[in-house]
């Protein structure tokens, strides 16, 4: 089965705080997650204590650490939040309080390179058009 993802704002807001290095990675591993989201055995961790499937996608560069949170409701992936591993704590705390499923935004398919990451905040983006 495979799974479209959907990103909230403040992961949008979350992944423009990184370099572009690291974003580019960061969007790699996401779309990993479109075939199989619970593949990674050793990277993901089901998140307890939240009332819909929310899961941690773990992100180890030379840079850093960092997660991914994510949900799941029937084929669509909402990236929640990304993170730095030291914050990651304190944005779990969040993400429990959450109303699932968040609100999203879609990115125009025509922008390409960092222009989608870093230009301005269009209204709605797909990882997959990032990557192009």
């Amino acid at each position: 089965m495979e799974f479209k993802i959907e990103v909230t704002t403040k992961a949008v807001k979350d992944l423009k705080s990184f370099s572009l290095d690291v974003q580019k990675i960061i969007l790699e591993e996401t779309i990993k997650l479109e075939n199989e989201p619970f593949s990674f055995k050793k990277k993901i961790k089901k998140i307890k204590g939240v009332k819909f499937p929310c899961f941690r996608l773990r992100i180890d560069l030379r840079d850093g650490s960092f997660r991914l949170f994510y949900g799941i409701e029937k084929n669509i992936i909402f990236i929640l939040r990304i993170v730095s591993k030291k914050d990651a704590e304190k944005i779990l705390k969040n993400i429990k309080k959450i109303n699932f499923p968040p609100e999203t935004q879609q990115y125009p398919k025509r922008l390409t390179g960092s222009q989608e990451v870093r230009g301005s905040s269009p209204r709605s983006f797909t990882f997959r058009t990032l990557m192009k």
